[in-house]
């Protein structure tokens, strides 16, 4: 056996049972031994980002580490940008990349590439083989490190020759699964006990949650706290639906295009507290400001790095969030800060009603009197919200990114998949390939802009080539909307290379053997949903929409507050 089958058995004893990737001269010899390895099943995708996408799609739907492979050189370079998307979003995989023979290295040899190097800032960890007999140990470790505390992608880099070597020192394989998020050392009792005196002390408090209690798997803990205190709650774009978006304590997303009742509250708060999340910029804007009422920060996070790291805090807990929140729940009996109420345990009615006023003072409209984004988004809404259980939605980036994370309703936070911090064009499609594969009894909605699906168009020919069960929703408002806003509103209506041509997207369908149609009105566009969605293979509705001014609000512009959050361009003047 030699080190390219090794490490593909090290796979599959991990609980691995697909990869995507794409083959070249430096890793010929692992796919030489795919046919080996029955259990394990290769998707040829036909882009290295593909790839990349593709194990992110089953990594934010399972939380499980998933892999993709490539080759050297200009092969691995095309992983780039997806691996930085997966680390920014803590996203586990294993980047496996073929490299020059050993020998060979740092001589400037045909298509060699520095990979740990070019990889180092956007991986948590990065490995080069120099000893077939390395492979399991490295393997298991990769996999350990990917998925442990904040997960990660890693990197795995084989020289040829080494895959040809053969394993001397082979022995029964160690059994291994996933391995566990969980920081192991106990939440002091102390911390606890200041968690509830800064509670108490609170008239203001709000909790803002992250995707990190989506991967602790700690909904169940978050709704039922929630639904304890009563507590005004916000959320990050990607923590959409951690907390049921009917919950009466539920403001909406904060940020960039947060609501407005979200922003404001999160603002005027005398308490925030952030269980998950990273005080990113998009999130707060100017950390000045957002400190600047004197509020207390309390941040329970499960990366030591994050804690104090923006913003200065009264309390942090290095935690994951499902024991944090499970050791706040035992302890809420026993606190003397919440002495015995027929309702919520906050006396926090005053605040609830200011934050009402905020929602009544200014709301955005998310339906039209022509045929827009939003209403495009709320028929698709009308179609799947009667069965949301079997729908997994998936985002691009930018201004249907906004509008869907409005809109849209969800069956789970994990029927939620969009990019995050890298808000990287191109996403949605591959990572669309894999969400099908990985929950194949479900169908995936994806919605995707005219600019964005160019990126990564090719893959139509995976989802073709497998059949997979993906409605592709293409909103066609000819621009690159995000950027023509802030020149709309900010460069006196210069729309530099903004607007956007397109190819006939029907006939583009079609050509890959895949349904296409396109839609000018709501009546055509509910025809074809009703339609397609009856359908368990792929289709593509290009969704032709109207209106010169269909920007979204609420927004922040740039280097503003969350108390200056706009709602209409008549608030910047």
């Amino acid at each position: 056996m030699n080190w390219a089958q090794k490490l593909l058995e090290v796979l599959e004893n991990n609980g691995i049972t697909t990869v995507f990737g794409y083959p070249g001269g430096a890793n010929m010899p692992m796919y030489d031994k795919i046919k080996c390895c029955p259990k394990l099943r290769h998707i040829l995708v036909r882009n290295e980002q593909g790839a990349a996408f593709a194990a992110q799609g089953w990594a934010r739907t399972t939380g499980q580490v998933w892999v993709c492979f490539g080759t050297s050189g200009p092969w691995a370079t095309n992983l780039v940008t997806w691996v930085m998307d997966a680390m920014m979003d803590s996203i586990p995989m294993l980047v496996i990349t073929g490299q020059v023979g050993i020998n060979s290295m740092w001589t400037d040899a045909f298509q060699e590439l520095d990979a740990t190097g070019t990889f180092m800032s956007i991986t948590k960890h990065s490995f080069v083989i120099d000893d077939a007999n390395k492979v399991e140990a490295i393997v298991n470790e990769a996999i350990k490190i990917a998925t442990s505390g904040r997960p990660g992608p890693v990197l795995i880099d084989f020289p040829k020759d080494i895959s040809l070597q053969e394993v001397t020192e082979s022995k029964p394989l160690e059994k291994k699964l996933y391995y566990t998020n969980k920081v192991s050392k106990e939440i002091e009792k102390e911390k606890i006990e200041k968690f509830f005196e800064l509670l108490k002390n609170s008239k203001k408090p709000v909790l803002l949650v992250g995707q990190w209690v989506k991967f602790a798997k700690a909904q169940k803990e978050l709704n039922e706290l929630v639904n304890k205190l009563g507590i005004p709650t916000v959320s990050t774009l990607l923590a959409k639906w951690v907390l049921r978006e009917d919950n009466p304590n539920y403001l909406g997303m904060i940020g960039m295009h947060g609501t407005y009742e979200g922003n404001l509250a999160t603002y005027n708060a005398d308490l925030v507290i952030n269980i998950g999340s990273r005080f990113d910029d998009r999130l707060v804007w100017t950390y000045d400001s957002f400190v600047e009422n004197g509020k207390k920060i309390i941040h329970v996070d499960i990366d030591i790095a994050e804690l104090d790291k923006l913003i200065k805090t009264d309390l942090k807990i290095h935690a994951d969030a499902k024991d944090f929140l499970k050791k706040v729940l035992e302890n809420i009996p026993l606190s003397k800060s919440f002495p015995p109420r027929d309702k919520d345990l906050l006396n926090i009615e005053d605040w609830k009603k200011e934050i009402k006023n905020f929602k009544n003072k200014k709301s955005c409209k998310t339906k039209d009197s022509h045929f827009s984004v939003a209403n495009a988004l709320n028929i698709i809404n009308d179609f799947t919200s009667k069965n949301l259980d079997k729908y997994i939605f998936t985002t691009d980036v930018w201004q249907h990114q906004m509008w869907a994370a409005k809109i849209l309703k969800v069956a789970s936070t994990s029927a939620w998949l969009t990019s995050g911090w890298a808000w990287t064009m191109g996403f949605s499609l591959p990572v669309s390939v894999w969400a099908s594969i990985a929950n194949p009894e479900k169908t995936i909605i994806n919605v995707v802009g005219d600019w964005s699906i160019q990126m990564n168009i090719q893959e139509l020919q995976v989802i073709k080539e497998h059949n997979l069960d993906i409605k592709i929703v293409l909103i066609n408002n000819n621009y690159l909307w995000m950027v023509r806003q802030w020149q709309d509103l900010f460069f006196d209506k210069n729309y530099a290379s903004t607007p956007i041509t397109s190819p006939d997207y029907k006939k583009l369908a079609e050509a890959y053997g895949i349904d296409g149609y396109r839609v000018k009105n709501e009546e055509e566009l509910k025809k074809v949903l009703e339609k397609e969605l009856q359908k368990k293979w792929p289709a593509l509705i290009e969704v032709q929409v109207e209106g010169d001014e269909d920007n979204i609000f609420p927004m922040v512009p740039a280097w503003f507050s969350l108390k200056e959050t706009i709602t209409c361009r008549e608030d910047l003047k």
